[in-house]
């Protein structure tokens, strides 16, 4: 048999849980950012609330994507950084119940940074982490074996 595993079995075992802590952590700010500008920046405009949510939106969003993209490359220490992004989501969250926010945003805002994280931590996540990092070193050795001078006859 075939040792080497496909591609397609690679996929259909790990990438469930990969899109999925993806997008619990982008639920996570869709629903804690607008909330943090709205409880804590009370006097800000409505226009100035959605330029700074947005603004904030959009930047996390890019260390969430820049993260990830450094996981799927086999660089797992990048975990560490989604998981303080989702952390702080969730700490920042968790006093605006002071200002009596909608029920249904305060508790999903609290949901999907908790949801990502339990995936992130998860043995399938970490156990894919592991893969990744064995595909990078097997990419970088095949790298310098091209890099090598080769010997002349």
């Amino acid at each position: 048999m075939n040792e080497r595993p496909s591609i397609r079995s690679f996929l259909f075992k790990y990438f469930p849980v990969f899109i999925g802590a993806i997008m619990a952590s982008v639920f996570a700010l869709v629903f804690a950012v607008p909330l943090f500008f709205d409880s804590y920046f009370r006097d800000l405009s409505l226009a100035d609330d959605a330029k700074w949510s947005f603004l904030s939106g959009v930047a996390l969003t890019l260390v969430i994507v820049h993260c990830n993209f450094m996981i799927a490359r086999g660089r797992p220490r990048w975990v560490l950084l989604l998981s303080m992004v989702l952390g702080l989501c969730f700490l920042c969250v968790l006093p605006t119940i002071e200002y009596r926010p909608n029920r249904l945003i305060y508790s999903l805002s609290l949901l999907f940074p908790l949801l990502a994280l339990l995936l992130l931590n998860s043995k399938r996540h970490r156990e894919m982490r592991r893969k990744l990092v064995k595909i990078r070193h097997q990419r970088e050795l095949i790298i310098q074996a091209i890099k090598s001078p080769r010997s002349r006859r």
